[in-house]
């Protein structure tokens, strides 16, 4: 994990609330992006755009903010994301002035201190399409896994990585979402409840799905138990741990779930 300055999570997240509020948004139907951005004081442009997936242009003193989406991002909750990530941007007043351009790394930036301001617009634009209150609506009587996450996806229009975060950030479980591509760990977010630490900037280790799929180009989706130490350092090499894998082979991927629950 990259250390550093750390980000402001809470005064992303307060930004955002602020705006749901403003907004009076009560269920994931009242969550138009379009509608949000131009209350936020953006104009959402599709299209035009190369090099980048969204680009958000303020002037000074310009009544409204561009904001440019490339036009074939896709699917519609990863659009949706750009879009948020851009008004956090906006409503943090990151670069204020200058011209902000963002590529698919900077909205796979969720790391304290791997690049603050991209990991603040995660963190806003997460807060903004899956307002805390409706998300644990959802989260009654069920179990850890992809399929409670596919259902949010759903319910939010977001990506599956997104809310497998804001799952893992929110449910009652110890619980914690890794992302490995091109055959590294590359990071992790974990709630309070889980314990233990994942080893970032490696491979994934053998005893694992995730590596399966590196190493076969296949790999179980089931809720599988796993050794422990397969994952945390310094976990005994006797306890275990439930490790559920998504591979995505457009973007040499791989979404783990882990639950240290029962």
């Amino acid at each position: 994990m990259t250390t550093g300055i750390q980000a402001d999570e809470f005064g992303a997240r307060l930004k955002a609330r602020e705006l749901i509020k403003r907004l009076r948004i009560r269920r994931p139907e009242d969550i138009s992006i379009e509608e949000i951005a131009w209350v936020a004081g953006a104009i959402v442009i599709d299209g035009g755009l190369r090099g980048a997936e969204a680009r958000l242009v303020h002037s000074p003193g310009a009544d409204k903010a561009i904001l440019r989406v490339r036009g074939d991002v896709s699917p519609f909750g990863r659009r949706r994301f750009a879009i948020a990530h851009e008004l956090g941007h906006l409503k943090l007043n990151h670069r204020a002035g200058a011209a902000t351009q963002c590529s698919e790394t900077d909205f796979s930036a969720w790391y304290q201190g791997q690049k603050n301001q991209e990991v603040e617009a995660n963190i806003f634009a997460s807060e903004l399409l899956m307002p805390e209150d409706l998300v644990r609506a959802h989260l009654t009587r069920t179990l850890p896994g992809l399929e409670i996450v596919e259902r949010l996806a759903n319910s939010f229009q977001t990506t599956l990585t997104a809310s497998a975060i804001r799952y893992v950030e929110l449910c009652d479980e110890p619980c914690a979402v890794v992302y490995s591509s091109n055959q590294k760990v590359c990071w992790f977010r974990a709630n309070p409840l889980f314990r233990g630490w994942i080893r970032v900037g490696g491979p994934p280790s053998p005893n694992t799905h995730a590596s399966d799929y590196f190493t076969t180009g296949t790999a179980s989706e089931q809720m599988e138990v796993v050794r422990k130490d397969a994952w945390i350092d310094g976990a005994s090499d006797r306890s275990t741990i439930k490790e559920q894998s998504r591979a995505f082979p457009r973007y040499n991927s791989v979404l783990t779930i882990l639950w240290a629950g029962d």
